[in-house]
């Protein structure tokens, strides 16, 4: 256990808000800069700000470009270099537009205007044209060119959209699903590709369809992508008629002839599983993008398709390797590179497209961005750990190593890192300098059926030797996701560490990073093997760190976490408190007004009419009569993923139960607690609430331990000896 000992005072929320927390990076065409987004949360303002600054890739020094007024981001260079577009709302009546601003100085530029702001700005290769994303209104019922409706650059009236009789009236329409989605309305809004000539202004929405493209969900970074001769866009989008139950994303090309579509757009893709993230060879000879293989299933691996634009013929790869991609850039030499999380990281490899192999660029670390910096072998890579927030590191990988796919411990033949070397560009992390944390330490076990197992733990900052500390569980959403060494802001172990307890973070079946079969597994089994690795993780625990208090346990989670802390609930005892962020309740309800019916409908089978004993197998509402344990619930009005009745409905029967229980509610927040405020109410409650029930042994173990230790010392002095000292 490495133990940063110099550092002074423990994790602070005050500390987290403190950190600069970098976004979106672009490198330059010459590979010379970056530019990158940096966000600053402030609890008393209640306000994030967003900056873009410009960072030398050879000195690390940075600059603000954007220090005016509104929130800038999604910065982009033009393929000449000479211009960066991003995204402002500078101009606050107008919203988010598209802007341009010289590199070598000068005063920024709106590009775009209208409704429905704008996100994710491309250049053409002709350093003239930008692609961008924006929501517009796709209704029968609204017609732009009647004048009593307001012209087509402002966002028309809510009763204009749905056609209502009153247009005083703030009621909304459904005929369809998806009508709503994570934590908004969609009020029959349709994500579109727009293309903008940047000096002129004039623009030309390339996907005019009652369809989402880039797609409402399940896509990447960027869904779309210039041909190297800019003549054609590939773009993502789902054309099946009721989204909410498909995974159908699809790769589209639209031939183009400077701002005017030429022909119909045509589809590439060659299943009905989710494709994404296109990107053209650096010699337009083909389309990478990523794609799944099961149609319905959200959560498959990610293989790399190539679609040869001359043959229309399409190449798979990655087939056999057992990690999945969810990032990748070609490297102009013949090779792919891509990130996917791997063993509670997130390892880079690279893919030589001749000799079908891969290579392991870096191994032990996370890296969680990447970029190439033209002109070089190197990368732009975010890293983080634990103790540690992303900051911006230069990459020079070695030749790598053989993919280690295994479990268990590293064997000892990897050389650090897999021989990459690091240099470290910016330092928002150093805010934290003066905090004292304790690294991460990474344990295996056997879970159910001897399957090996993954786990983190972290100790108190202010840990010694021969003291009896409690624990807390933290467990992940998903469920198909994982814990990683990451320094994460809405479940930092740190921050539940710096109150005095340890910090155990397992990764069960379902989790990612581990292998596909591994993942697949809690598939229509949330509450079986998952269930018993997690029991087995704690028996493990308190059998290997014995300054763990068996006595002092509590568990916490959020959405398939919060899910677990309801089953454990009506399942055992051995927590002394529990916290249930978003979690489900009531699987039959929550498979009728949960908004993505294709997740319930491949984690559970078919929906309840059909399925209902399959859907209750491991539903936490028909198990409240064993509920015992004190419990917070919290739950977002706006989450349209976990309805906020599950929460109301878990609440409801620990009060029934007269179990002691309180409901933590948030009206503004959806799925995640985002806003500073928020946060810092979350974590006051959630921590308090654990650390009130587990900070101190209860009575009676407080007795039986003091007589325990009085027998202890009773042996050790043995019996009174005769004589002067009696």
């Amino acid at each position: 256990m490495a133990v940063m000992s110099r550092r002074r005072s423990p994790l602070r929320f005050r500390d987290l808000m403190s950190i600069e927390r970098i976004g979106q990076v672009s490198v330059s065409p010459d590979g010379t800069e970056a530019v990158y987004v940096v966000a600053r949360h402030d609890p008393k303002k209640n306000e994030v700000r967003q900056t873009i600054r410009v960072l030398d890739l050879a000195t690390g020094r940075s600059r603000v470009l954007t220090p005016g007024p509104g929130n800038h981001r999604d910065p982009a260079w033009s393929s000449d270099g000479k211009r960066i577009a991003f995204v402002s709302d500078r101009e606050k009546d107008l919203g988010a537009q598209v802007w341009v601003i010289p590199v070598g100085g000068g005063e920024a530029r709106r590009v775009t205007k209208g409704y429905g702001g704008a996100q994710g700005p491309l250049w053409a290769p002709d350093s003239r044209r930008i692609v961008f994303a924006r929501k517009v209104v796709v209704s029968s019922a609204y017609d732009p060119r009647r004048k009593n409706l307001g012209e087509p650059e402002n966002e028309p009236p809510r009763a204009a959209v749905f056609g209502l009789v009153n247009e005083k009236s703030t009621a909304r329409v459904a005929d369809e699903l998806l009508f709503r989605h994570w934590d908004s309305w969609r009020d029959r809004m349709r994500n579109h590709i727009f293309l903008v000539d940047a000096d002129t202004g004039r623009m030309r929405d390339l996907t005019p369809h009652n369809l989402d493209a880039p797609p409402i969900a399940l896509g990447s970074d960027r869904d779309y992508d210039f041909s190297p001769d800019g003549r054609e866009i590939a773009f993502v989008m789902n054309p099946d008629g009721v989204v909410a139950r498909s995974t159908n994303n699809c790769i589209f090309v639209q031939r183009i002839r400077g701002l005017e579509m030429d022909g119909e757009a045509e589809c590439v893709s060659n299943s009905e599983a989710c494709d994404c993230h296109p990107r053209y060879a650096p010699d337009g000879s083909c389309i990478y993008y990523l794609a799944m293989d099961r149609p319905g299933y959200e959560a498959d691996k990610n293989r790399i398709k190539a679609y040869d634009r001359k043959r229309k013929s399409t190449a798979v790869s990655l087939e056999r390797f057992d990690r999945s991609p969810h990032a990748f850039e070609a490297d102009g030499a013949g090779g792919i590179l891509f990130a996917a999380q791997d063993r509670g990281r997130v390892s880079l490899y690279r893919l030589d497209l001749r000799a079908n192999r891969v290579r392991q660029l870096t191994f032990g670390t996370t890296n969680s961005l990447f970029r190439r910096i033209p002109g070089s072998n190197d990368l732009l890579v975010g890293r983080e750990s634990t103790t540690a927030p992303l900051d911006l590191y230069r990459l020079t990988p070695d030749r790598g190593i053989a993919p280690f796919l295994g479990a268990g411990d590293a064997p000892d033949w990897i050389p650090r890192d897999a021989g990459a070397a690091a240099r470290r560009l910016t330092r928002h992390g150093d805010v934290l300098a003066r905090v004292r944390m304790n690294e991460a330490e990474e344990f295996w076990y056997p879970g159910a059926g001897e399957t090996p197992i993954h786990g983190f733990l972290v100790r108190p900052p202010s840990f010694r030797e021969g003291k009896k500390y409690p624990l807390i569980l933290l467990l992940h959403g998903g469920p198909q996701s994982a814990f990683l060494d990451q320094f994460h802001y809405r479940w930092n172990a740190q921050l539940f560490a710096a109150r005095g307890a340890v910090v155990a973070m397992l990764n069960p079946r379902g989790s990612t990073g581990f292998g596909q079969r591994f993942s697949d597994q809690i598939s229509r089994d949330w509450g079986g093997r998952c269930f018993e690795d997690i029991r087995l993780g704690v028996d493990l625990i308190l059998r290997k760190y014995r300054f763990i208090d068996g006595n002092r346990m509590a568990a916490a989670g959020a959405s398939f976490g919060g899910f677990l802390v309801n089953w454990i609930a009506g399942r055992t005892d051995r927590f002394r408190a529990l916290v249930s962020h978003d979690g489900i309740f009531n699987a039959e309800t929550m498979a009728y007004t949960t908004e993505e019916l294709w997740f319930d409908e491949y984690e559970h089978g078919p929906l309840p009419h059909t399925n209902r004993r399959a859907i209750l197998k491991f539903s936490p509402h028909l198990h409240v009569s064993k509920f015992r344990t004190p419990t917070l619930v919290i739950h977002g009005d706006q989450d349209f993923r976990c309805p906020i009745s599950e929460g109301i409905g878990m609440f409801t029967a620990l009060q029934v139960m007269g179990v002691p229980s309180r409901f933590l509610h948030f009206p503004d927040e959806g799925h995640w607690v985002q806003k500073p405020a928020n946060a810092e109410v979350w974590y006051h409650e959630v921590i308090g609430w654990l650390m009130k029930h587990i900070e101190r042994a209860p009575a009676a173990a407080r007795k039986q331990g003091a007589k325990r230790s009085a027998a202890r010392k009773t042996r050790a002095r043995g019996p009174r000896a005769k004589g002067r000292n009696q």
